[in-house]
């Protein structure tokens, strides 16, 4: 899953959270489970960013760029969060 098709899956999830008790409780569960997923991945990229920056030498512009990604990947992790709190 590439960044544009999470956002794509956050924009989803988002819009079915506003009225979570239109969905079935298979609907719900599989959105839950996309979302664990979706914030496993965030995660991951989260903690991978901070290992090259701390294991390696990179460069100040390099530093820049990374730290950029981690706070995008936070944020997105952020708002599904927000999504399985309305979904529970």
């Amino acid at each position: 899953m590439g960044i544009r098709d999470f956002i794509e899956y956050l924009r989803e999830h988002r819009f079915v959270a506003e009225k979570p008790e239109a969905l079935s409780d298979a609907e719900r569960e599989e959105i839950l489970r996309q979302a664990e997923v979706m914030v496993g991945m965030a995660d991951a990229a989260v903690k991978e960013l901070e290992s090259v920056v701390n294991n390696r030498r990179v460069n100040l512009p390099e530093e820049h760029a990374l730290r950029f990604a981690q706070d995008v990947f936070l944020y997105l992790k952020n708002e599904e969060e927000r999504v399985k709190e309305k979904l529970r």
